[in-house]
């Protein structure tokens, strides 16, 4: 018996092999209600404002796969890990900054560096409640759907919420299609 379960979709889309650089340049874009945004890597100066982050989006909402309680690394080993991910050649993380404050993230990561899976990546996206709607997630889904073409993945999967409805529609809009349920995936 399973209770408060819900299953999580995953979705695909295609690409074909490029390049191989890692670290996302600065982009500066303007949000639907006028504000401008930055959307660059995230560096190790970010860590507590990572930290923040991440313990922030995990308590807005359950559509994330940790609680804040979980999140239990210190700037020091915070820093290491963006640092980790600015060096590895298979990896990218791209945040959003508005005002200075990290309004949201996204992170491409290679599922295993196994021949037979090299043309496959995983991607994870959250955005802060105060900046949904306003097109921050369509803005670094869109930039890491390029990115992932020009480093050559030829699949990109993710995985949502059943419930999250929203999510559902701007994954199919940006061209993702739905390719199995992960039935008892989460246990809220």
């Amino acid at each position: 018996m399973h209770l408060k379960t819900n299953a999580s979709e995953i979705y695909f889309v295609t690409y074909c092999r490029k390049g191989k650089n890692m670290k996302f340049n600065p982009k500066e874009i303007i949000l639907k209600d006028g504000r401008k945004c930055i959307l660059r890597s995230p560096e190790k100066k970010d860590a507590a404002a990572m930290l923040d982050y991440l313990k922030c989006t995990s308590a807005e909402t359950h559509f994330m796969v940790r609680y804040p309680e979980e999140i239990t690394a210190c700037i020091e080993s915070e820093e290491i890990s963006l640092q980790d991910i600015l060096d590895n050649p298979y990896n990218i993380m791209i945040a959003a900054f508005v005002d200075g404050e990290l309004a949201g993230n996204t992170g491409i990561n290679m599922v295993r560096n196994h021949i037979k899976m090299r043309h496959r990546s995983c991607l994870g996206i959250s955005i802060k409640e105060a900046y949904w709607h306003n097109g921050v997630g369509t803005a670094l889904l869109s930039e890491a759907i390029s990115f992932a073409k020009r480093q050559g993945y030829e699949q990109l999967e993710l995985g949502v919420f059943e419930d999250n409805t929203r999510a559902h529609a701007l994954y199919h809009h940006l061209g993702f299609e739905d390719w199995g349920i992960s039935r008892h995936a989460f246990k809220l």
